[in-house]
């Protein structure tokens, strides 16, 4: 673990000030850290009272999702954790994956950015180029569970970087935001995050499905889903009242609980070939 004092210097009054917006227990701004989410899950671990949030400028160590490795360049994005305390039962929490992404549509569609689409389960895409994913792990202690909402948007990439991804990826200077702000940016988030949350305790992911469905950017397109060892075809039929994806087969309906979109170069013609 590599990190460095927070919340001194310049980071003490965006700190203080998030704080006093925020209904939050704590606001933690470090100068380098391994992974904001290994962090959260320390403090987690070690009792901290929720929820608090974690902001690093830089990463040596970032996560994705499925293992892979988030590049977290000083300055070039906001790498971003969020804790809380989970006091609902019987609820699909995988949906919460959707909903977090949904906030972050929200906040950087408010801070001036167009043209933002959805990729399921999480992943905000322009012009099928990713700008921002998010990765989501739990802790049980003392018979509780507790959730951290990981997310990373690109703000500056450096060319280095996007041309070793492997993937088409886009950042907000791309977007016409060079200056953007990444502690107003985090309050944003966290601002409609920690609303949304609200919203999914009181109605699950039925209250969400209509606008994430309005916002897919693979809504009635041929695509390719893998699951496992498994690549499965067909029509995007958006998602349930679960946030489960449903695709229309040469099988019939098919609903999908987990499973990653294929990259956009992997978009299939209705006829199943590539184009």
């Amino acid at each position: 673990m590599q990190t460095q004092e927070y919340n001194k210097g310049p980071n003490a009054a965006a700190a203080q000030l998030m704080l006093e917006s925020l209904a939050l227990a704590d606001v933690c701004i470090y100068q380098r850290l391994d992974s904001t989410n290994a962090q959260a899950m320390r403090d987690l671990a070690a009792g901290k009272h929720c929820p608090f949030l974690v902001l690093a400028r830089q990463q040596t160590a970032g996560k994705g999702r499925r293992g892979r490795v988030w590049e977290s360049p000083v300055g070039a994005g906001l790498y971003y954790s969020l804790a809380i305390e989970l006091k609902i039962e019987n609820r699909d929490l995988a949906a919460l994956s959707l909903v977090t992404a949904l906030s972050v549509y929200k906040a950087l569609t408010e801070s001036g950015v167009t043209g933002l689409k959805l990729k399921w389960p999480n992943d905000l895409l322009n012009q099928d180029r990713k700008l921002s994913g998010i990765l989501l792990e739990s802790m049980f202690r003392g018979g509780s569970q507790f959730l951290v909402f990981g997310i990373g948007v690109n703000l500056n990439l450096p060319e280095e970087v996007t041309a070793s991804l492997g993937r088409p990826v886009t950042d907000l200077e791309a977007l016409g935001l060079p200056a953007a702000n990444p502690d107003q940016i985090a309050s944003t988030i966290t601002r409609h995050l920690l609303g949304n949350v609200d919203g999914f305790i009181q109605t699950g992911f039925a209250g969400f499905q209509a606008e994430w469905n309005r916002l897919d950017a693979f809504m009635g397109q041929a695509i390719e889903v893998q699951l496992g060892d498994q690549n499965i075809f067909g029509e995007m039929l958006g998602v349930n009242e679960f946030g489960e994806l449903r695709v229309l087969t040469e099988q019939g309906q098919e609903v999908l609980r987990g499973g990653e979109i294929l990259p956009s170069v992997r978009r299939q013609s209705k006829s199943g070939e590539q184009p």
